[in-house]
């Protein structure tokens, strides 16, 4: 038994170091055959890091408890997403029951792989190893980026698949390939399983190819097939949207809506310089003219694509992130003009990087978990959250992205002494209701430690997943007003209000009440449909 244990192990040793110097092998492999500067991932290796060393700072983002909490409901699809991230949540979820950390480490990757991404788009562009290098580095200091790599949500995600097909579409245009649409269809399909945004993307290389001289490679048999694989990936989603009274189409027929920036095309553009890093203007708008010029004419597409979103975008009044994903090709194309420019000013571009590295460092606590709050605070104090176009920290005037992260474990101990003050009887039959998915998602994921029951909501996936068995007779509600609650119930006490310092004003001095005595003489979940709001 003991050499046939000691073989087993020596066995499995040789297996895994045969596994190990394979896969160190393909990745060799892999990284020849890129032929990429080694500035490029050691930039990309920087942001990983520095995203490691500060994602365990501050707390859970409000839509990082909503996808953990989708994770625990396996689905096709969710109100306002597609389901591949809950998907992949489950792997944290399983390995470390969602830490903070864990979590962080993948939207640090998928960052850092973005990053790649822009420099072998450089590369593919005829760019030399310095070219590759600034590519990166504009999209390693784009601040949009810079916070999404430090939240785990699908926007991190949904940038890595345009810049993705972006590098598929670039290859496709100088090889003149038309059967790499059957890659660019494997990507759109997985990147329609993330975020609906991708299908802008789509439409605006579409329409921006129809206005080039390549137009004629959209019309083989390729493109259908490339199609038809996105369609088959993705129609699992439309036959649970079927399903379910088609749920993303009534959330996004109300987005804009809800959801407005608000603003003229001239406030889009400000957002715009502000957003990305307004240093980078000068990297993504030498991109734009290089696609326009001659030597770029090849690729013009992707500044059609660009133009065509940003008169998009502007005209829906939509946020500053939801062009951020089509920078990396200008930050490629802008790197190789650059690269053309250093002939002629070599002292002035080549102090161009070190201006981008620096204008990152003073400005990565406006996006990223860097700071303490009263450090924030007395650095940048209020102004720092001028164009967040959301509310701020009440304190420390941390911008919304920040502010989103405190205050949830406090609120849910709040609630839970308001529970357990409930006489026991109540106990049994109480449930907790949310006016949000950020206070739900919350209740999910720290409830547990407080013994209390799930939580429902009408906001979102919340909704879907129903009532869960309450009976209305005793409900703790947070963030509802006293008079929208007296509309239901004969009995609304005043149990509790939030207080933090540096969450979000709506999440501060937010009320938490007991109802009984409900008002309604028929069942709990046939009023339930009242709580539905998709927003």
């Amino acid at each position: 038994m003991g050499l046939t244990l000691r073989g087993g192990s020596q066995s499995a040793k040789v297996v895994a170091m045969r596994a190990a110097s394979s896969l160190r092998a393909s990745i060799t492999t892999l990284l020849r055959r890129a032929d990429l500067a080694p500035a490029v991932l050691i930039i990309a290796g920087i942001s990983f890091l520095a995203h490691i060393l500060v994602g365990n700072n501050y707390g859970y983002f409000r839509d990082e408890l909503y996808v953990l909490a989708m994770s625990q409901h396996p689905a096709f699809g969710y109100v306002d997403v597609p389901p591949l991230v809950p998907w992949i949540t489950l792997i944290p979820r399983l390995l470390t029951g969602n830490a903070l950390w864990a979590i962080h480490v993948i939207s640090a990757l998928v960052c850092a792989a973005t990053i790649i991404l822009t420099g072998l788009m450089a590369r593919l562009l005829g760019g030399t190893r310095w070219v590759q290098g600034l590519a990166a580095l504009g999209s390693a200091t784009a601040l949009v980026l810079m916070a999404n790599g430090s939240i785990y949500t699908y926007d991190v995600f949904d940038a890595f698949w345009w810049s993705a097909s972006a590098t598929i579409l670039i290859v496709l245009l100088r090889d003149e390939r038309p059967r790499d649409f059957i890659a660019f269809g494997l990507v759109a399909g997985l990147g329609l399983l993330t975020k609906e945004t991708i299908l802008f993307w789509g439409f605006a290389l579409i329409l921006g190819l129809l206005l080039t001289r390549q137009r004629r490679l959209l019309f083989t048999r390729w493109t259908v097939f490339g199609g038809l694989i996105a369609f088959a990936l993705v129609l699992p989603f439309l036959i649970w949207n079927a399903t379910n009274g088609w749920a993303s189409v009534q959330y996004w027929a109300g987005y804009s809506k809800n959801h407005s920036a608000g603003g003229s095309p001239l406030d889009f553009l400000i957002n715009q310089l502000l957003g990305m890093n307004p240093l980078s203007v000068l990297l993504w708008g030498a991109g734009l003219w290089y696609f326009f010029s001659a030597r770029g004419a090849r690729f013009r597409v992707f500044g059609w694509a660009y133009l065509i979103l940003f008169v998009l975008f502007s005209a829906i009044q939509g946020k500053t992130y939801f062009l951020a994903p089509a920078y990396p090709p200008l930050y490629a194309a802008g790197a190789v003009l650059l690269g053309q420019w250093r002939v002629r000013w070599p002292r002035w571009i080549a102090a161009y990087p070190v201006l981008l590295v620096v204008s990152a460092v003073l400005l990565a606590p406006a996006v990223m978990p860097v700071l303490p709050p009263a450090v924030y605070g007395h650095i940048y104090g209020k102004g720092g959250n001028a164009g967040s176009q959301q509310d701020a920290g009440d304190i420390d005037g941390l911008p919304q992205a920040l502010a989103d992260r405190f205050g949830w474990g406090e609120q849910i101990a709040l609630i839970a002494q308001v529970y357990h003050s409930l006489p026991m009887d109540e106990q049994r039959v109480a449930c907790i209701f949310t006016s949000n998915y950020g206070e739900a998602g919350a209740l999910v994921q720290f409830g547990g430690r407080y013994h209390l029951p799930p939580p429902i909501s009408g906001h979102n996936a919340f909704y879907l997943w129903g009532p869960q068995g309450c009976t209305g007779q005793v409900v703790i509600t947070i963030n509802i007003s006293p008079q929208d609650a007296a509309q239901g119930f004969n009995s609304v006490m005043l149990a509790a209000r939030t207080s933090c310092d540096d969450c979000v004003d709506f999440e501060n001095h937010a009320p938490i009440l007991i109802l009984r005595q409900p008002k309604a003489k028929v069942p709990f979940a046939v009023l339930w449909a009242q709580a539905k709001h998709y927003d």
